[in-house]
C-alpha cells in the first residue's frame, strides 16, 4: 500500500531541492529508478534524490542510512551510495527524503 499519494516528478524533486537545498535546484533531474519502498532521482552527474513513496517504514530506513552510512562507507570493500543532505518532510511532501552520491 502506497502511503505517498502525491505524483513524485522531476517538477516536483527541483521543488523540494529549491526549498531545502536551492545550491542544488539547477542540477538535471532525470528519474533513475522506482523500487517497492522508493524512487531514486539523478542528480546531476554525481547526485542521486531518494524519496520514499510506498511502506512506512522507509522513513525510518533513510533516517537511519543518513546517520550511519557516512562512516561505514569508507570501511567497506565497494562503493555504496553515501547520503550528503537530508530533507525534512513539508507540506509538498510529507516525508523525509534523502541527497546522496550516485553510484
Amino acid at each position: 500500500m502506497t502511503h505517498t499519494d502525491i505524483e513524485i516528478t522531476a517538477e516536483l524533486v527541483r521543488d523540494l531541492l529549491r526549498d531545502q537545498h536551492p545550491d542544488l535546484a539547477d542540477h538535471p533531474v532525470e528519474l533513475g529508478a522506482r523500487g517497492w519502498d522508493n524512487q531514486l532521482w539523478r542528480l546531476g552527474d554525481d547526485l542521486a534524490v531518494r524519496l520514499p513513496w510506498a511502506t512506512p517504514s522507509a522513513d525510518a530506513l533513510l533516517r537511519k542510512e543518513h546517520t550511519w552510512l557516512p562512516g561505514l562507507a569508507p570501511h567497506l570493500p565497494l562503493r555504496i551510495p553515501v547520503p550528503q543532505r537530508l530533507g525534512e518532510p513539508s507540506e509538498r511532501f510529507p516525508r523525509p527524503w534523502t541527497v546522496t552520491t550516485w553510484v
